[in-house]
């Protein structure tokens, strides 16, 4: 599939980020998403941004909220 230079740039300079799950995590995950009427994309990106602002920490293997 070609790219979309236009949706691209409309987006900004965005990044992709990638990760790999075990397929009973990564469908627990999804489901999990999914009752909770949210998308994966944006779950992972309120992580992101909670962590970025140090109201959420990983210590020890858990994230913590402060």
């Amino acid at each position: 599939m070609p790219r979309d230079y236009h949706k691209e740039y409309q987006n900004g300079n965005t990044k992709v980020l990638t990760l790999r799950l075990q397929g009973s995590k990564f469908a627990d995950f999804r489901s999990v998403c999914s009752d909770n009427g949210i998308t994966q994309a944006d779950f992972l990106k309120a992580c992101i941004d909670a962590y970025l602002d140090n109201s959420l920490t990983y210590e020890n293997g858990k994230l913590n909220m402060k």
